[in-house]
């Protein structure tokens, strides 16, 4: 028994009094194996939730402020894209207005393009039937044989030439019903008649000369009856399409 009292009095406990009730469990957490004394909350409520309050307003003000960034960037893109177009812009209308300066200068163009094109079909309507008599005596140079000589040659061509080259087109015809555009006639001397006939076969083979034949032929003498004999002759021969030069052809012909 054990005795408590003041000076006066003196009280006693029985051992069952004397009890004391079992300590509650304290956890304890570990970090690396070391004890941690647990920590106590010693802020008020209403602290607390200012300082919530505060950061809220923080946070809002951040996102308000990226947003104003956000939105200044997009309109100075916008910005940019505007005057860049805008620059576009400008500088095709000054292209525009140097190329219709430009075009100014070259107004006359189609009226100069039209009347060239008009003296072209001129042309080519007046020298269509051009026979370059020039290739025709060179290539009659070329083949006469020996023995035989021209007094004269005279050659004619239709007015129409490139259009009477067409059967039934009122053009010439040869002896052997050929269509020509004009003909030749030939007068000269030969030794005989059988250089008569190699005159004529040379004839032939001239471009744009067919169907040539003998139309008179005389047998003569150079120095009365005692020189030496030779024959005199004409001939004549139909001159073809072959032999137009096209020079003054329109395109496309």
């Amino acid at each position: 028994m054990v005795s408590f009292g003041r000076k006066s009095a003196v009280a006693e406990a029985t051992p069952e009094e004397l009890e004391v009730a079992p300590a509650a469990p304290v956890e304890v957490s570990t970090t690396n194996g070391l004890g941690v004394f647990p920590r106590a909350n010693l802020i008020p409520d209403q602290i607390a939730a200012e300082a919530k309050v505060r950061t809220a307003k923080v946070v809002l003000g951040v996102a308000a402020g990226a947003c104003v960034l956000l939105v200044g960037g997009l309109y100075l893109m916008a910005t940019n894209q505007v005057n860049g177009a805008q620059d576009q812009l400008d500088a095709a209308h000054a292209q525009s207005a140097l190329l219709a300066s430009q075009a100014a200068k070259y107004a006359d163009v189609p009226r100069v393009r039209a009347d060239l094109a008009s003296a072209q079909a001129q042309q080519a309507a007046a020298l269509a039937g051009e026979v370059r008599w020039s290739t025709v005596l060179k290539n009659l140079g070329l083949t006469i044989p020996p023995g035989v000589s021209l007094v004269s040659l005279n050659g004619t061509v239709a007015a129409d030439a490139s259009s009477a080259a067409t059967p039934g087109a009122g053009g010439s015809t040869s002896v052997l019903g050929n269509p020509g555009i004009g003909s030749l006639q030939y007068v000269g001397e030969a030794q005989d008649d059988a250089h008569v006939a190699s005159f004529l076969e040379s004839v032939s083979k001239n471009t744009g000369v067919i169907d040539p034949f003998a139309t008179q032929s005389t047998a003569s003498s150079s120095q009365g009856s005692t020189g030496p004999a030779f024959v005199n002759f004409t001939a004549t021969a139909t001159i073809n399409s072959k032999a137009l030069s096209h020079r003054y052809d329109a395109k496309g012909n």
